[in-house]
């Protein structure tokens, strides 16, 4: 699975101050990253997108975390989860 640009808001509160939303009209690349996304599994597109993150956050767990939105501990239990299934993430720096 390639790497998935997905940049600006998605959603947008609605003027009325209701608690509901509505989608703004997505740009020409998120539409094509979200059609590449057709075929995998939540799951499959879940550990690409922890293991982008750490990637690009060079290791860092607790950043990977803040960028995610998930808690130090769901990270570490999704990591431990793809290791048993044979997936190579990256180490954090030493530092």
């Amino acid at each position: 699975m390639s790497k998935i640009p997905m940049t600006g808001p998605s959603l947008t509160r609605m003027s009325s101050g209701s608690d509901r939303f509505r989608r703004l009209e997505p740009s020409a690349d998120q539409s094509e990253a979200v059609k590449r996304l057709v075929g995998h599994t939540i799951a499959e597109i879940e550990c690409e997108l922890i293991v982008e993150t750490l990637i690009d956050q060079g290791g860092s767990r607790t950043h990977a975390s803040k960028i995610l939105g998930i808690s130090l501990r769901t990270l570490r239990n999704k990591i431990r989860e793809y290791r048993k299934r044979g997936k190579i993430l990256p180490e954090p720096r030493a530092h």
